[in-house]
């Protein structure tokens, strides 16, 4: 039902993006708080800037979904990190 009502990119947007954004984070907890404060913000940010700005709110909003996590990469408290999360070619390489 809210496919139909906001939108496939909009909504697969919600879903996707914050949970990329910390894919790597250690501790489930962390994660979600992470997740949640990227999809608040994003919404947040597209909303008003939608508002300001008069441009559409849906596309709006996938961008500043993006956007928030482009940024929360930044953050050395959230940013992958190489030892976070071992890569399956190093077994590989052996």
């Amino acid at each position: 039902a809210s496919v139909q009502l906001v939108g496939v990119y909009l909504v697969f947007a919600s879903l996707i993006v914050p949970a990329l954004a910390t894919i790597a984070q250690a501790g489930r907890k962390r994660q979600l708080v992470i997740a949640y404060a990227i999809g608040v913000l994003g919404y947040f940010a597209g909303l008003t800037l939608s508002a300001v700005f008069d441009l559409p709110s849906g596309a709006l909003i996938v961008w500043t979904l993006a956007g928030c996590a482009l940024l929360a990469q930044l953050l050395p408290g959230v940013r992958r990190r190489a030892d976070a999360a071992p890569s399956e070619d190093a077994d590989l390489a052996v």
